[in-house]
Protein backbone atom coordinates (compact mmCIF):
# COMPACT_ATOMS: atom_id res chain seq x y z
CA UNK A 1 0.00 0.00 0.00
CA UNK A 2 1.29 3.44 -0.91
CA UNK A 3 1.89 5.64 2.13
CA UNK A 4 1.51 9.40 1.78
CA UNK A 5 2.53 12.18 4.14
CA UNK A 6 1.11 15.69 3.88
CA UNK A 7 2.31 18.99 5.33
CA UNK A 8 -0.48 21.59 5.17
CA UNK A 9 0.50 25.26 5.50
CA UNK A 10 -1.43 28.50 5.23
CA UNK A 11 -5.07 29.44 5.70
CA UNK A 12 -8.31 27.53 6.15
CA UNK A 13 -8.95 27.66 2.40
CA UNK A 14 -5.69 25.79 1.86
CA UNK A 15 -6.66 23.36 4.62
CA UNK A 16 -9.78 22.42 2.65
CA UNK A 17 -7.58 21.75 -0.38
CA UNK A 18 -5.52 19.41 1.83
CA UNK A 19 -8.70 17.69 3.05
CA UNK A 20 -9.80 17.18 -0.55
CA UNK A 21 -6.45 15.69 -1.50
CA UNK A 22 -6.62 13.30 1.45
CA UNK A 23 -10.17 12.33 0.51
CA UNK A 24 -9.06 11.38 -3.00
CA UNK A 25 -5.95 9.57 -1.76
CA UNK A 26 -7.94 7.48 0.70
CA UNK A 27 -10.50 6.78 -2.01
CA UNK A 28 -7.69 5.44 -4.20
CA UNK A 29 -6.64 3.02 -1.45
CA UNK A 30 -3.59 4.95 -0.27
CA UNK A 31 -2.67 5.24 3.39
CA UNK A 32 -1.97 8.56 5.09
CA UNK A 33 0.86 8.70 7.59
CA UNK A 34 1.95 11.34 10.09
CA UNK A 35 5.46 9.87 10.11
CA UNK A 36 7.28 11.51 7.21
CA UNK A 37 10.10 8.98 7.39
CA UNK A 38 7.79 6.13 6.31
CA UNK A 39 6.01 8.04 3.52
CA UNK A 40 6.54 6.88 -0.05
CA UNK A 41 5.38 10.33 -1.12
CA UNK A 42 5.42 13.59 0.81
CA UNK A 43 3.12 16.44 -0.27
CA UNK A 44 3.84 19.97 0.92
CA UNK A 45 0.73 22.11 0.44
CA UNK A 46 2.16 25.61 0.46
CA UNK A 47 1.15 29.23 1.03
CA UNK A 48 2.65 32.35 -0.58
CA UNK A 49 0.25 35.14 0.36
CA UNK A 50 2.84 37.20 2.26
CA UNK A 51 6.64 37.02 2.46
CA UNK A 52 6.62 35.24 5.82
CA UNK A 53 4.32 32.53 4.47
CA UNK A 54 6.47 32.20 1.37
CA UNK A 55 9.60 31.75 3.48
CA UNK A 56 7.86 29.15 5.64
CA UNK A 57 6.77 27.20 2.55
CA UNK A 58 10.22 27.30 0.97
CA UNK A 59 11.72 26.18 4.28
CA UNK A 60 9.30 23.25 4.53
CA UNK A 61 10.10 22.09 1.00
CA UNK A 62 13.85 22.47 1.50
CA UNK A 63 13.60 20.65 4.83
CA UNK A 64 11.91 17.71 3.11
CA UNK A 65 14.56 17.65 0.39
CA UNK A 66 17.39 17.78 2.94
CA UNK A 67 15.83 15.04 5.07
CA UNK A 68 15.52 12.77 2.03
CA UNK A 69 19.19 13.23 1.31
CA UNK A 70 20.26 12.58 4.90
CA UNK A 71 17.96 9.73 5.93
CA UNK A 72 18.49 6.35 4.28
CA UNK A 73 14.86 5.24 4.71
CA UNK A 74 13.67 8.29 2.72
CA UNK A 75 16.08 7.88 -0.19
CA UNK A 76 13.35 6.84 -2.66
CA UNK A 77 10.70 9.20 -1.32
CA UNK A 78 8.92 11.38 -3.87
CA UNK A 79 8.25 15.03 -3.01
CA UNK A 80 5.28 16.96 -4.42
CA UNK A 81 4.84 20.69 -3.94
CA UNK A 82 1.21 21.85 -4.09
CA UNK A 83 -0.73 24.98 -3.24
CA UNK A 84 -0.25 28.69 -3.71
CA UNK A 85 3.55 28.71 -3.95
CA UNK A 86 3.60 26.33 -6.89
CA UNK A 87 0.62 28.09 -8.48
CA UNK A 88 2.20 31.55 -8.12
CA UNK A 89 5.72 30.60 -9.22
CA UNK A 90 4.94 27.75 -11.60
CA UNK A 91 7.50 28.88 -14.16
CA UNK A 92 10.34 29.57 -11.75
CA UNK A 93 10.17 26.75 -9.20
CA UNK A 94 11.20 23.77 -11.37
CA UNK A 95 14.52 25.53 -12.04
CA UNK A 96 14.95 26.73 -8.46
CA UNK A 97 13.96 23.42 -6.82
CA UNK A 98 15.10 20.66 -9.20
CA UNK A 99 15.11 18.13 -6.34
CA UNK A 100 11.30 18.25 -6.15
CA UNK A 101 9.62 15.50 -8.15
CA UNK A 102 6.43 17.33 -9.16
CA UNK A 103 4.66 20.65 -8.83
CA UNK A 104 0.88 20.72 -8.86
CA UNK A 105 -1.56 23.63 -8.72
CA UNK A 106 -5.13 24.21 -7.63
CA UNK A 107 -6.66 22.41 -10.60
CA UNK A 108 -4.72 19.23 -9.81
CA UNK A 109 -5.81 18.55 -6.22
CA UNK A 110 -8.46 16.04 -7.29
CA UNK A 111 -5.92 14.30 -9.57
CA UNK A 112 -3.30 13.79 -6.88
CA UNK A 113 -3.75 9.99 -6.65
CA UNK A 114 -3.00 9.20 -10.34
CA UNK A 115 -0.18 11.77 -10.24
CA UNK A 116 1.40 9.85 -7.36
CA UNK A 117 0.93 6.53 -9.14
CA UNK A 118 2.67 7.98 -12.17
CA UNK A 119 5.62 9.26 -10.13
CA UNK A 120 6.10 5.93 -8.38
CA UNK A 121 5.74 4.02 -11.62
CA UNK A 122 8.85 5.43 -13.24
CA UNK A 123 12.41 6.18 -12.23
CA UNK A 124 13.98 9.61 -12.48
CA UNK A 125 17.58 10.53 -13.18
CA UNK A 126 19.40 13.60 -11.87
CA UNK A 127 19.15 15.14 -15.33
CA UNK A 128 15.35 14.85 -15.45
CA UNK A 129 13.47 18.05 -14.65
CA UNK A 130 10.60 17.96 -12.15
CA UNK A 131 7.12 17.40 -13.53
CA UNK A 132 5.33 20.74 -13.75
CA UNK A 133 1.60 20.02 -13.89
CA UNK A 134 0.40 23.47 -12.83
CA UNK A 135 -2.19 25.06 -15.13
CA UNK A 136 -2.53 28.82 -15.35
CA UNK A 137 -5.72 30.62 -14.28
CA UNK A 138 -7.27 27.82 -12.20
CA UNK A 139 -10.94 26.98 -12.66
CA UNK A 140 -11.58 24.31 -10.01
CA UNK A 141 -14.26 24.68 -7.36
CA UNK A 142 -15.40 21.87 -5.00
CA UNK A 143 -18.94 20.52 -4.80
CA UNK A 144 -21.00 19.07 -1.96
CA UNK A 145 -20.04 15.50 -2.89
CA UNK A 146 -16.32 16.13 -3.44
CA UNK A 147 -14.35 13.45 -1.56
CA UNK A 148 -12.90 15.07 1.54
CA UNK A 149 -11.41 13.97 4.86
CA UNK A 150 -11.96 16.62 7.51
CA UNK A 151 -8.95 17.60 9.61
CA UNK A 152 -10.93 19.79 12.04
CA UNK A 153 -12.58 18.60 15.28
CA UNK A 154 -15.98 16.93 14.83
CA UNK A 155 -17.87 19.96 16.14
CA UNK A 156 -16.38 22.45 13.63
CA UNK A 157 -16.02 22.52 9.86
CA UNK A 158 -14.97 24.89 7.10
CA UNK A 159 -17.15 25.21 4.01
CA UNK A 160 -15.62 26.82 0.92
CA UNK A 161 -18.52 28.48 -0.88
CA UNK A 162 -16.48 30.11 -3.65
CA UNK A 163 -12.97 30.32 -5.02
CA UNK A 164 -10.91 33.17 -6.49
CA UNK A 165 -11.42 36.93 -6.36
CA UNK A 166 -12.29 39.68 -8.86
CA UNK A 167 -10.81 42.54 -6.83
CA UNK A 168 -7.44 43.79 -8.10
CA UNK A 169 -6.17 45.31 -4.87
CA UNK A 170 -2.58 46.51 -5.21
CA UNK A 171 -1.56 44.86 -1.93
CA UNK A 172 -2.96 41.40 -2.71
CA UNK A 173 -1.67 38.62 -4.98
CA UNK A 174 -4.64 36.27 -4.47
CA UNK A 175 -6.45 36.93 -7.81
CA UNK A 176 -3.27 36.01 -9.69
CA UNK A 177 -2.93 32.81 -7.68
CA UNK A 178 -6.51 31.63 -7.22
CA UNK A 179 -8.04 33.06 -10.39
CA UNK A 180 -11.30 34.89 -10.94
CA UNK A 181 -14.21 34.52 -8.53
CA UNK A 182 -16.38 31.46 -9.11
CA UNK A 183 -19.24 30.57 -6.78
CA UNK A 184 -20.70 27.21 -5.99
CA UNK A 185 -24.45 26.94 -6.37
CA UNK A 186 -26.50 27.71 -3.29
CA UNK A 187 -27.99 24.21 -3.41
CA UNK A 188 -24.50 22.69 -3.32
CA UNK A 189 -23.52 24.65 -0.21
CA UNK A 190 -26.80 23.91 1.57
CA UNK A 191 -26.47 20.17 0.91
CA UNK A 192 -22.94 20.14 2.31
CA UNK A 193 -23.89 22.09 5.44
CA UNK A 194 -26.96 19.90 6.00
CA UNK A 195 -24.74 16.80 5.91
CA UNK A 196 -22.17 18.40 8.25
CA UNK A 197 -24.84 19.34 10.80
CA UNK A 198 -26.30 15.83 10.61
CA UNK A 199 -22.83 14.40 11.31
CA UNK A 200 -22.43 16.48 14.47
CA UNK A 201 -20.88 19.76 13.33
CA UNK A 202 -22.06 22.72 15.42
CA UNK A 203 -19.78 25.45 14.12
CA UNK A 204 -20.01 26.07 10.36
CA UNK A 205 -17.33 28.45 9.06
CA UNK A 206 -18.12 29.82 5.61
CA UNK A 207 -14.95 30.77 3.76
CA UNK A 208 -13.74 32.02 0.39
CA UNK A 209 -11.54 34.87 -0.82
CA UNK A 210 -14.62 37.16 -0.86
CA UNK A 211 -17.75 35.75 0.74
CA UNK A 212 -19.79 38.87 -0.01
CA UNK A 213 -19.40 38.30 -3.77
CA UNK A 214 -21.06 34.88 -3.52
CA UNK A 215 -23.55 34.32 -6.33
CA UNK A 216 -22.88 37.64 -8.03
CA UNK A 217 -20.73 36.04 -10.73
CA UNK A 218 -23.85 34.10 -11.79
CA UNK A 219 -26.10 37.15 -12.21
CA UNK A 220 -27.27 37.27 -15.81
CA UNK A 221 -29.12 40.53 -16.36
CA UNK A 222 -26.90 43.30 -14.99
CA UNK A 223 -23.35 42.19 -14.35
CA UNK A 224 -21.95 43.22 -10.94
CA UNK A 225 -18.97 45.52 -10.53
CA UNK A 226 -16.37 45.82 -7.73
CA UNK A 227 -18.77 48.02 -5.75
CA UNK A 228 -22.04 46.15 -6.28
CA UNK A 229 -23.91 45.56 -3.00
CA UNK A 230 -25.38 42.22 -1.97
CA UNK A 231 -28.84 42.18 -3.56
CA UNK A 232 -30.92 38.99 -3.57
CA UNK A 233 -33.42 40.47 -6.04
CA UNK A 234 -30.79 39.92 -8.76
CA UNK A 235 -30.09 36.25 -8.01
CA UNK A 236 -28.32 34.09 -5.48
CA UNK A 237 -26.28 36.03 -2.94
CA UNK A 238 -24.74 35.69 0.48
CA UNK A 239 -28.07 36.92 1.90
CA UNK A 240 -30.12 34.20 0.20
CA UNK A 241 -27.53 31.61 1.23
CA UNK A 242 -27.65 32.60 4.88
CA UNK A 243 -31.45 32.43 4.86
CA UNK A 244 -31.34 28.94 3.32
CA UNK A 245 -28.74 27.76 5.83
CA UNK A 246 -30.83 29.16 8.67
CA UNK A 247 -33.69 26.89 7.57
CA UNK A 248 -31.60 23.73 8.10
CA UNK A 249 -32.89 21.83 11.17
CA UNK A 250 -30.47 21.49 14.04
CA UNK A 251 -28.59 23.38 16.73
CA UNK A 252 -25.61 25.11 15.08
CA UNK A 253 -24.15 28.51 14.36
CA UNK A 254 -22.60 30.04 11.26
CA UNK A 255 -19.44 32.11 11.09
CA UNK A 256 -18.94 34.37 8.08
CA UNK A 257 -15.23 34.88 7.30
CA UNK A 258 -13.32 36.90 4.68
CA UNK A 259 -15.86 39.51 3.55
CA UNK A 260 -15.17 42.62 1.46
CA UNK A 261 -16.59 45.95 2.73
CA UNK A 262 -17.52 47.12 -0.79
CA UNK A 263 -20.36 44.58 -1.05
CA UNK A 264 -22.03 44.96 2.33
CA UNK A 265 -25.62 46.11 2.02
CA UNK A 266 -28.56 46.86 4.32
CA UNK A 267 -30.09 43.56 3.27
CA UNK A 268 -27.02 41.59 4.32
CA UNK A 269 -26.73 43.44 7.63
Amino acid sequence: MIKVGLVSLGCAKNLIDSEIMIGHLRGAGMEMTADETEADVLIVNTCSFIDMAKRESIGAVQGAVDARGEEVQRKKQKIIVAGCLSQRFSKELPGLMPEVDAFIGLDQITQVAPIIEGLLGRSRTEEDAPENLVTRQPKYIPDYDTPRFRLTPKHAAYVKIAEGCNHTCSFCIIPKIRGRHRSRTQESVVREVRDLVASGAREINLISQDLTYFGMDKWTEARPNPRSPVDSSRGESLATLLRALNDIPGDFWIRVLYTHPAHWSDELI
